[in-house]
């Protein structure tokens, strides 16, 4: 399988209150000004949530067959994690999740916690191919957990044939910056996290982070199939993220 849904990450305007929540539910978020190489890329300030606590994860919308595909596909974090997931009804989790046909998205970890209303996840409901589906999660989840997207790692090297992946997108390689379409290829594909404002690790093609990349996309016969399954990177990443408390000395 080639092709995926690339999803959309919904970035908070006030960086500061980002920034505030971030460190009251973990002070470990905060980045030491050093930097260094010791974690997958994040923003200036990670967004993991506290180790040990149970997030509530409510469903605003989806009939069974959603939610249970949903939760089964979320639940593959879990072995390699330091958190809960606990699914409830009605409106008032931490994670709340909706239906938005066609598309995927989501906030970053405990950037959630600013929007009080109204859903922090969109997932499309079409299940028609199941294991399509179920990495589509496991990459929203993810996001969820504090994840950014692994092809705008600082040091990756996509041989983009540019004229094609625009043109793929409805846009033209020479159209002004500020052209809609164009803008979406830049921020979703193109851009690259700043090496000096990001913590990072050895780039991972089969990160479930990462975006399908079509041959046809590129110059050579460079390609990315869609990652299924979390990889070792994948779950290495989220333990150091999650960890849990060293045993005590005997």
């Amino acid at each position: 399988m080639h092709d995926s849904t690339p999803c959309e990450i919904i970035n908070v305007d006030d960086l500061s209150a980002s920034y505030e929540v971030a460190i009251n539910e973990n002070p470990a978020n905060r980045i030491a000004s050093s930097g260094g190489r010791g974690k997958r890329a994040v923003a200036k300030h990670t967004r993991f949530w506290a180790p040990g606590r149970t997030l509530h994860i409510a469903f605003l919308d989806g009939d069974d067959d959603f939610i249970q595909a949903t939760m089964e596909a979320a639940n593959n974090w879990l072995p390699h994690i330091n958190l809960e997931f606990l699914f409830i009804e009605g409106d008032q989790g931490d994670i709340r999740i909706t239906q938005t046909p066609g598309t995927y998205w989501s906030l970053i970890g405990t950037d959630a916690l600013l929007r009080t209303e109204g859903a922090t996840m969109g997932l499309s409901p079409d299940m028609r191919m199941p294991g399509f589906f179920a990495a589509n999660v496991m990459h929203e989840f993810g996001h969820v957990l504090g994840a950014l997207h692994e092809h705008q790692h600082p040091e990756v090297n996509i041989p983009w044939d540019l004229r094609a992946l625009y043109a793929a997108h409805g846009a033209d390689q020479f159209a002004d910056e500020d052209h809609y379409a164009r803008t979406v290829v830049d921020e979703r594909y193109l851009t690259r996290f700043d090496g000096n404002e990001v913590r990072y690790s050895d780039y991972d093609p089969k990160s479930i982070m990462h975006y399908a990349i079509r041959e046809d996309w590129t110059e050579g016969d460079f390609k990315i199939d869609l990652n299924l399954v979390l990889s070792d990177k994948d779950k290495a990443f989220m333990a150091a993220a999650y960890p849990y408390p060293a045993a005590p000395d005997e």
